[in-house]
């Protein structure tokens, strides 16, 4: 049986070495990124319409909107996922480089009568993509052009293949890393960073989808895993979220993990530390910042405990980053968030906090339990380590 790295090998001109294989070790511990010497961030002060000095808490809404049978702003949850196998390495001009597959899985689940199930477009369609694709060095076109057609045709190569067909799987993208020394990072990184930027232009154009089909509203919210702050990408059909920002007006991100270093207090000074002294139920202040590398994009962010510290392992569990993108080329957007519509986007937070998933993942404690299940349905349909890797 024809191995595919064969085929890619013969058409790309290069040699396979049949190296082995393996999956790269996917991150479940959260983890401050500490040393991210990266912090592009201007910070523009206070968020909110009401100037908040200290935390807020925001514990008794929670428990009143839950007395009260309130029903929650938050309908829609939203996670991408992607699993990375080092299947090969090719040389090409006396190089050799790793070879990277991947799957990238996105889904929007939505809540009804207390129950989640994926969610459908009106044309019937699941708001779910789950693709297999390929990362080569940029050297696998000799020829230097790097064309959506060679990359088409290598792509339609490997999927004529009879080890595909026979497993009815198809390679959904070839994607390229770039290969030249200006940068210290490594081949294997870069590889792995174009599937996740594979999998960030789909979460983007999940989004999109959901709110131009009129699904979005004041009243069904969409939560998305992890932070809006997307830095505009190289290739992508939703690589820059400037010209689609209209779409995350009612979006929330919330991140599990973050840069603590990068929380910063009405006078632009690092307080990291009092994301620790956060109490259960309570809130930061909302401030506003920018990214150079996001053009005129302004950002809402807050932190929330959503566990106190005695029932974590570390000092920053059971804190989350909470985003949102502003508008403000709207006349009829305000430039700060209204204080009541933070507090009502926390504490439905802090709702859906239960039940926690304990035992089944380490990072349980910074968890919103209906995005832990989306995670865990996306992640339910890909196909097996083994047999992935035994496709190349």
């Amino acid at each position: 049986m024809q191995r595919i790295m064969d085929i890619v090998a013969e058409e790309t001109g290069g040699k396979s070495f049949n190296s082995i294989k393996y999956r790269y070790d996917s991150v479940n511990a959260p983890k401050a990124d500490y040393d991210d010497p990266f912090d592009n961030r201007e910070w523009l002060g206070n968020g909110e319409t009401k100037l908040q000095k200290e935390p807020v808490d925001c514990l008794a809404m929670a428990k009143q909107l839950s007395e009260n049978n309130i029903e929650p702003i938050f309908k829609y949850f939203l996670d991408g996922s992607r699993h990375a196998y080092h299947v090969d390495d090719i040389a090409y001009n006396h190089n050799v480089f790793p070879v990277i597959a991947g799957q990238a899985g996105v889904a929007c689940c939505r809540r009804e009568n207390r129950k989640l199930r994926l969610e459908h477009f009106s044309s019937g369609e699941p708001t779910m993509i789950n693709h297999t694709v390929l990362s080569m060095p940029k050297d696998c076109d000799q020829d230097g052009h790097h064309t959506d057609a060679y990359l088409e045709k290598l792509k339609n190569k490997i999927n004529a293949s009879p080890t595909l067909a026979r497993l009815e799987i198809n390679i959904a993208k070839v994607l390229v890393y770039k290969t030249d020394r200006t940068v210290d990072a490594k081949f294997e990184d870069r590889g792995i960073a174009a599937v996740q930027d594979y999998m960030s232009d789909a979460e983007k154009g999940m989004v999109d989808r959901l709110a131009k089909a009129g699904m979005l509203s004041q009243n069904a919210y969409l939560v998305k895993d992890g932070s809006l702050e997307y830095i505009p990408l190289l290739s992508g059909n939703y690589r820059d979220i400037w010209n689609f920002r209209e779409s995350y007006r009612w979006v929330v991100g919330v991140s599990k993990k973050f840069n603590p270093e990068h929380c910063r207090d009405k006078n632009n000074k690092p307080n990291a530390d009092k994301l620790i002294d956060l109490l259960e139920g309570y809130r930061t202040p909302v401030m506003l910042f920018k990214n150079s590398r996001i053009d005129r994009l302004l950002f809402a962010v807050w932190y929330l405990r959503l566990r106190g510290i005695d029932k974590t392992r570390n000092p920053f569990d059971g804190v989350v980053k909470v985003e949102k993108i502003l508008l403000n080329d709207d006349a009829d957007s305000p430039k700060k968030l209204e204080t009541e519509d933070v507090d009502m986007i926390t504490a439905t937070l802090l709702n859906e906090r239960n039940p926690a998933c304990y035992g089944s993942d380490l990072r349980y404690a910074n968890h919103i339990y209906p995005v832990y299940l989306t995670e865990s349905f996306i992640k339910s349909n890909y196909m097996s380590d083994e047999l992935l890797i035994q496709m190349f």
